[in-house]
């Protein structure tokens, strides 16, 4: 048996050597340079070519390299297939520090006193503290429910709403359309953590931004799927919400000539809210590969059918 990385060569070799270290004695070879295709059973993946699949034919586990797996599911993919993502507490910590970042990045105007300080205007301006903050947090999993978690111990009001109902601490959980309603009408800000699947995929649209008070400001971790692009700019534009943070995009980089680098109430970071961390994550991939080989139930095993 042998273990096939199919990721970005340089984050690939960084896997090999960390894999290597746990299981000295198991062939980790970087794709396309694969010795023997049958022999691999088992493949961590990040973003590979849609039918990446195809090339394995005794295939048994693929790992995604992060927390993400929608990038794992072409429609026509085997149901033999064991699919499993990486649940890293660094992660977690990433994305909290993140989303607060720009929580307090906004509430606290820097972005008006940056551009004072550029034309030298001192002019003191009205800020929102945290205790009269709300933020609803749309997707409670692993990450958005740790995410909900740590801003309501910080003493912010917090909503969640997900597929199902949650039970956490100090958090509001809010399920359906008419939930949603409910959870995002009067939020300061609006997070989303969502996965993609089918029936989120779009679920930033005008609709939902509709239901938005004009003051609140978008924060999208998500993926950029999950964003209607010109339903925001239109949003942004007809004042129906205030500002949007975005980490994901449609295509990755953003292209030069897209309108989102002109829009000042749109600010843009490049895919840096979480990025796994190879050496906290190793023992979760290595773990799996062992389960794998002794017939044990998987860790962090996502349905093919739900698609998370």
């Amino acid at each position: 048996m042998s273990i096939a990385l199919i990721l970005n060569r340089a984050r690939a070799e960084e896997w090999k050597v960390e894999i290597n270290q746990h299981l000295p004695k198991i062939k980790v070879e970087i794709f396309p340079e694969i010795e023997n295709y049958e022999e691999a059973e088992f493949a961590l993946c990040w973003k590979p070519e849609i039918d990446y699949y195809t090339h394995f034919p005794n295939l048994k586990v693929i790992q995604s390299g992060g927390a993400g797996i929608d990038h794992l599911f072409p429609k026509d993919i085997p149901s033999h297939l064991h699919i499993c993502r990486i649940i890293d507490p660094m992660l977690k910590s990433d994305m909290f520090e993140h989303i607060l970042t720009c929580l307090m990045y906004s509430m606290k105007k820097f972005s008006a006193y940056i551009k004072g300080q550029e034309k030298k205007h001192w002019r003191p301006l009205l800020y929102k503290s945290i205790g009269e903050t709300k933020v609803t947090i749309l997707g409670l999993g692993e990450i958005g429910g740790y995410v909900a978690e740590r801003l309501a111990q910080l003493g912010f009001n917090v909503n969640g709403w997900s597929s199902s109902p949650k039970n956490l601490q100090s958090v509001s959980s809010f399920t359906g359309m008419d939930g949603l309603s409910t959870a995002v009408e009067d939020a300061d800000f609006v997070v989303n953590v969502l996965p993609l699947t089918d029936a989120t995929k779009g679920i930033l649209n005008h609709s939902l931004f509709n239901l938005c008070r004009k003051e609140a400001v978008l924060v999208n971790v998500g993926r950029g799927e999950h964003l209607i692009e010109n339903d925001l700019l239109d949003a942004i534009a007809e004042k129906k919400i205030a500002a949007a943070y975005l980490d994901v995009f449609h295509k990755e980089p953003l292209p030069q000539d897209h309108p989102f680098w002109d829009c000042p109430s749109i600010f843009i970071t490049p895919h840096v809210a979480s990025r796994t961390n190879i050496r906290s994550s190793v023992e979760q991939v290595v773990d799996n590969y062992i389960r794998m080989s002794e017939g044990r139930s998987l860790l962090n095993e996502v349905s093919l059918e739900k698609g998370y």
